[in-house]
């Protein structure tokens, strides 16, 4: 059994031994949540969790034990907030970090995963947290290593399991061929990456210069507000100025409206912003803008009128029944809701051909809905080696949002994947234009360059990669292989050391510092290194073909 009190990070593929870990420990009297993408009342019987609590990990409505993987700060953590602070030593297993890091931004799941870990602590509970190595990177996986008291898989957390096999092995990489007398070194891994953690010194992205940061929709009758739709930060509301801004909307169309003037198209400038309304028989649109509005409205001018009209004509055309006989009830309008994103989408791509160079435009919540979507269908078309798909999905996220740099990335790595490593090295140096501080890009952009013949280049990508990140060992253990190549064989010993520093059960650099120093005629240093690299992976072919060819070597010399 394992001890209670702990913060566990298990390795398994379908987490069978973890349900089994969970429920003997609930058997000894300590209260069980669970939470976990298999359906509750199947888990409960087949693994004996009857006074567990478990919640089902998915999108599907209408069940009270289902928690949407989206609400990871409002019903999950309060779901486990709750359990924890019940007390009686309780346990607590998550099982779907997978699902979770698809569904939202990585760095917020690895937030959400430490304010549990420290909520346990101070509560006596033990936290159990599955998942499957090969789903994610290493650096992810080395990041996420550092919130836990233990780690490992079930045999290796728990003495009274059989010994089972091997330690987790490493995401795949490419596959090296193996040389018929001579030692070979593994290759350097590719990466998939799920959202990345922001770097905490990032520098703060340039926005588009003029930014829609409200839109009103407004009954012209009776003044009432239908819909309001707002891109503004919460924190930066000013409630007065809001208001203010509102009123003076009101007023202009209370104004336009009692004089039976309708102007199609007017203009207002409150406190620094600019306020384009267009009105229309029944209805009356309000688009405030803010940034320097004068240096664009002029040049879009005659694309914002078209579209506002073509709104307007919709939303009147559909709702021409309710507006004719306007009781003030609002909720016959819900609908308008949709139109009003509609309408900041045409002018978004109005304001496109506009923009400043390398500047990021805002998104509006349909946009980002879009990219998302197009990504994690990309995402799911990869793993089921369907390239071609993913491929056609990851430029359909980026047709939206060119900056979208999960797309980028993953668009990269299946070029890669494909061999078309050109084009994978032009999107690399694409994400790196919209986020210079990310690792794992660096490190991926310097296995492309290498590939092509450019090692000197892909050792100072490897470089500035480690200048953001030095604990990632995988880089560490790329750039050992670059400067290996090129003859620097002490820096890539050196290069080694760090990697096994940082994760010392990395069979795949074990076994390349062995050919390192078998290269330098360090035979017995090589074969203690092979000798440890089997130990982790007794199956790994590489390093029993390497081993046997230092002992004959080693033979030979001791004959002589």
């Amino acid at each position: 059994m394992l001890d209670k009190g702990f913060n566990y990070l298990i390795y398994e593929e379908k987490s069978d031994i973890a349900f089994k870990m969970f429920s003997e420990l609930i058997s000894s009297g300590s209260p069980g949540l669970c939470i976990t993408t298999l359906y509750p009342q199947k888990l409960k019987k087949v693994y004996g969790m009857e006074k567990a609590q478990v919640h089902w990990l998915s999108d599907s409505s209408g069940d009270k034990d289902t928690l949407s993987p989206t609400r990871l700060d409002f019903e999950i953590t309060r779901v486990i907030n709750k359990f924890i602070k019940g007390g009686g030593e309780p346990v607590f297993l998550l099982d779907g970090m997978a699902y979770l890091s698809l569904e939202n931004d990585y760095d917020k799941v690895r937030k959400f995963i430490k304010r549990i870990n420290d909520m346990a602590s101070m509560n006596d509970a033990t936290i159990m947290i599955v998942i499957n190595p090969d789903s994610f990177s290493k650096e992810t996986v080395a990041m996420l290593e550092k919130d836990f008291d233990k780690i490992g898989r079930p045999n290796e957390l728990d003495s009274a399991l059989s010994p089972a096999p091997a330690a987790p092995k490493p995401v795949a990489g490419m596959s090296a061929q193996v040389q018929a007398a001579a030692p070979v070194v593994s290759s350097a891994s590719l990466r998939i990456q799920m959202p990345p953690e922001s770097p905490i010194d990032a520098p703060a992205e340039e926005e588009l210069d003029l930014e829609i940061e409200d839109i009103y929709l407004i009954h012209r009758g009776t003044g009432t507000l239908i819909q309001r739709r707002t891109w503004r930060e919460q924190d930066l509301i000013d409630p007065d100025l809001i208001g203010g801004m509102f009123q003076a909307i009101l007023d202009f169309i209370s104004n336009s409206f009692a004089s039976s003037q309708v102007s199609e198209f007017s203009r207002l400038e409150v406190k620094g912003y600019i306020i384009l309304i267009a009105d229309g028989k029944y209805i009356s649109e309000a688009i405030v803008f803010s940034g320097k509005a004068e240096e664009y409205i002029h040049k879009i001018m005659n694309d914002i009128k078209r579209v506002l009209r073509e709104n307007i004509a919709e939303i009147e055309g559909q709702y021409e029944s309710v507006f004719k006989n306007y009781d003030g009830d609002v909720g016959k309008l819900r609908g308008t809701r949709k139109s009003l994103d509609a309408l900041a989408l045409g002018i978004n791509k109005a304001l496109e051909p506009h923009m400043k160079k390398g500047v990021k435009k805002r998104l509006t919540d349909v946009e980002r809905r879009q990219s998302q979507e197009k990504y994690n269908q990309a995402i799911a078309l990869g793993r089921t080696k369907k390239y071609d798909e993913a491929l056609k999905a990851y430029d359909e996220a980026l047709a939206v949002d060119p900056c979208h740099i999960q797309s980028l990335f993953n668009k990269a790595v299946v070029l890669q994947m494909l061999g078309r490593v050109p084009e994978a090295l032009i999107c690399y140096d694409r994400a790196l234009e919209v986020n210079p501080n990310d690792s794992e890009t660096w490190g991926n952009r310097g296995i492309a360059l290498r590939s092509l013949g450019r090692t000197e280049e892909a050792i100072e990508s490897y470089y500035k990669g480690l200048g953001i990140n030095p604990g990632d060992s995988a880089l560490w253990s790329n750039l050992g292989i670059a400067l290996r190549s090129v003859g620097r064989v002490k820096e890539a010993i050196e290069c080694y050391d760090k990697a096994l520093e940082i994760n010392p059960r990395d069979a795949g650099v074990w076994s390349n510092k062995g050919v390192v120093l078998g290269s330098m005629g360090l035979l017995k240093e090589a074969i203690e290194c092979y000798d440890k690299a089997l130990g982790i992976d007794p199956g790994r072919k590489l390093a029993q073909r390497n081993r046997e060819i230092a002992v004959k070597e080693l033979e030979k010399r001791s004959v002589k």
